[in-house]
Order: structure tokens, then C-alpha cells, then sequence
């Protein structure tokens, strides 16, 4: 065996790809070797059984110097040979992705807002990484000679599943979501799931970069289950239908609102055309309900001309005027076929009392109006 030897990775699997970890077949070397570690890899010094000396990516001559944990087991009487036994693990410190993961089995807990017992499973995916390489090879690989993934994943299974399921149960338990909402709260509990499990993977010296839950499989067909599933779409369907009849009221408000503007607009437009006011126009359509009732042509008894009308209507007073002129004769005569003075009293009064009612008289007016009505019976 020559005295110096380059030790470099060289292990591939099946796919011709990287393996997790590699042991290299070169072992007893001697100080001198040459020790060729690639990007993302470390290599692992191990002399009689005993991982001492990291290395990390770069080109490294295998010497005391270098291996301070190593110097101590030299004997320089050996003229640079070594007398123990000694081997090299490279460790691929790349992401591994897509590791599938399951549970073997139902998660059973309490649903948190119908309370009633439920089993789940669970499926997903995750990512691991070698955060420590001694602790790695220490607590997992052993004195295998190679590591894949489908190893790693094996390894974990059991392992995987003691962790996931109570964490999966606890969390479950409680959340602040049912399990008829679960789909879409997918990230939150893995989320959860995936800071319960850092620090149970690191003990092994891995880091858990990513944990997603992808599938919840639920009990269809329990009997349980479908009860208080129709009772939730029940209750979904009731609030969804009360919240859109009110926002169908609301928008029904808003129309009408915006129909009445528009109205208002149009009739302020209108007004400004013409050349009057709206109080003018008040004014002649209270004019005209006057006129339609019985017993007007008795205004004039009343003191309550068309200089009154006149001086309420504005420009307009003369029209009313007209209006009123053209039925006080026919309600004349219509009057003096009353034989009853009770029933023409009631009647005055109540005009009085509109024309009071709509601002044409005062209080005061009225009053004296009235006593004048009482003093004629």
C-alpha cells in the first residue's frame, strides 16, 4: 500500500445519484493522504470506532496539524504510519426533498366544536437535512457503508409515527376549527405539526426544513360523523343565506336611495326650467286640494281670500286663484241644499284646519276663524 492515497466520494445509488452517506473503501491510511471533499458534503474522521475530526468542502492533506483530535493517537515512531484502524463517511448535506410520510394508523381526539370522538388519518410530505454528521452516523447509520433516502425514511417510520400521532391528536384537539374545515386550514396545522417535531429530528442530528400535511383521510360513512357533518353544512348553509339577504337588502336600500336622488334631481331641474320654486309649487298643490273640497266657496266667509293664497303662493296666487274661482259657485249652490249647519260647520272647520296644517294660516288665525264659525251657528 503506497504511503499516500487521495480519498475523494465516489458513492452513487441505483439512479446514479449522491447517497446521503457514503463510506469510503480506503481505511487505514496514512498522514499524507489527500482528502477531496465536494460542495455540500462534509467528510467524518473515524479511528477505532470513534468519530474525532470534521471536514468541510476543500482539498485537505491528512496530518496531525490538521486533526488536532487525531494527534494525540500518532506514534511518531511509526515513521508516518499509522498502527489503528482508520475510515472516512462522506455525509451529503443537501436538502432531501419529497420524503413521503403517513400514519400507520388512526389518530383518535375529542372534535373540538361538536364534541364528539373522532379517528383520523394523516399524510404528507417533508424535508430533511443533516444539521450534525457525528451525531448522524453515531445514533443512526452505525457501521453501514452506505445511506440512502429509502433508508433514512425506513429508519424514521416507526420513529415518525410515536411523534406524529399524539402531536397530530393534540393539535387537532385544539384547534379553533372543526373538522368539517379542515381543508382549508391545511397550513396552520402543519405549521403546528412541524414546530412540535424540530426538536425530536434534531436530536438525531437532522433538521427538519419543511413538514406538510397534505391529506386528511375522514371517517365517511361513521355515523357520528355524518350527523354532525349535516349539522355543520345546516348551519353553514343558514348564516351564508341570512348573510346574503342582508346584503340584498342593503343593496336594495342603496337603489332605492340612489332612485330618489335621481327623482329629486330631475324635479329640481325641471322646477329651474320652468322658472319656480319648490315652495311655490307646494304652495299651488295645496291650492288644488283645497279647491277639490266641499264647502271652499265659504273661504270668502272665512277671511280667507286670495289675497292669502296670493301672498303664500307667490307668483303662483293668481292661479290658485282661478283654480278656486272656477268651483266656488257649483259648491255655493251644493251648500245651500245643506240643511243641516252642523255638517257645514264640520266641514269649514276642517278646511281651516288644513290650511293651518300647511302653514296658509297661523294659529292665531286659525282661532280666530273658528270663534267667527262658532259665533254664526
Amino acid at each position: 500500500m503506497s504511503l499516500t492515497q487521495v480519498i475523494k466520494d465516489e458513492g452513487l445509488d441505483k439512479d446514479n445519484k449522491p447517497l446521503l452517506i457514503w463510506k469510503s473503501p480506503i481505511e487505514d491510511f496514512n498522514t499524507g493522504s489527500q482528502l477531496i471533499v465536494h460542495e455540500s458534503q462534509e467528510a467524518v474522521f473515524f479511528m477505532n470506532g470513534q468519530a474525532l475530526d470534521l471536514f468541510g468542502p476543500g482539498r485537505y492533506t491528512l496530518e496531525t496539524q490538521n486533526m488536532p483530535l487525531l494527534s494525540k493517537f500518532f506514534n511518531k515512531a511509526t515513521g508516518g504510519e499509522t498502527p489503528y484502524h482508520c475510515e472516512i463517511y462522506f455525509v451529503n448535506k443537501t436538502e432531501q426533498m419529497a420524503i413521503k410520510w403517513g400514519t400507520d394508523s388512526q389518530v383518535q381526539y375529542m372534535e373540538p366544536e361538536y364534541k364528539f370522538p373522532l379517528n383520523i388519518g394523516a399524510s404528507g410530505e417533508m424535508t430533511l437535512s443533516v444539521a450534525d454528521s457525528r451525531k448522524l452516523l453515531v445514533k443512526v447509520v452505525g457501521t453501514e457503508d452506505k445511506f440512502t433516502q429509502e433508508d433514512l425514511v425506513r429508519k424514521f417510520k416507526a420513529f415518525l409515527m410515536v411523534k406524529v400521532k399524539p402531536y397530530l391528536a393534540k393539535t387537532m384537539q385544539e384547534a379553533k376549527f372543526s373538522i368539517f374545515e379542515i381543508d382549508s386550514h391545511m397550513g396552520e396545522l402543519s405549521e403546528e405539526l412541524h414546530k412540535e417535531l424540530i426538536e425530536d429530528f434534531k436530536d438525531y442530528g437532522l433538521n427538519l426544513d419543511r413538514f406538510f400535511v397534505t391529506t386528511i383521510a375522514k371517517p365517511d360513512g361513521d355515523e357520528a360523523y355524518e350527523k354532525f357533518k349535516e349539522l355543520h353544512l345546516r348551519n353553514y348553509s343558514d348564516v351564508a343565506e341570512a348573510t346574503l339577504r342582508q346584503k340584498v337588502g342593503i343593496i336594495d336600500q342603496e337603489t332605492e336611495k340612489q332612485k330618489t336622488i335621481i327623482e329629486a334631481e330631475a324635479a329640481a331641474e325641471k322646477r329651474k326650467i320652468e322658472g319656480y320654486t319648490y315652495e311655490q309649487e307646494r304652495s299651488y298643490n295645496i291650492g288644488e286640494k283645497l279647491a277639490e273640497n266641499e264647502g271652499v266657496g265659504e273661504f270668502s266667509n272665512m277671511g280667507v281670500g286670495l289675497g292669502m293664497m296670493t301672498g303664500v303662493a307667490g307668483t303662483l296666487g293668481n292661479t290658485v286663484g282661478e283654480t278656486i274661482g272656477k268651483t266656488v259657485e257649483p259648491m255655493k249652490q251644493d251648500n245651500e241644499k245643506e240643511d243641516d249647519e252642523m255638517v257645514a260647520f264640520k266641514k269649514k272647520l276642517d278646511k281651516l284646519k288644513i290650511m293651518k296644517e300647511n302653514g296658509i294660516i297661523t294659529e292665531e288665525e286659525y282661532e280666530q276663524e273658528k270663534k267667527k264659525l262658532l259665533e254664526n251657528l
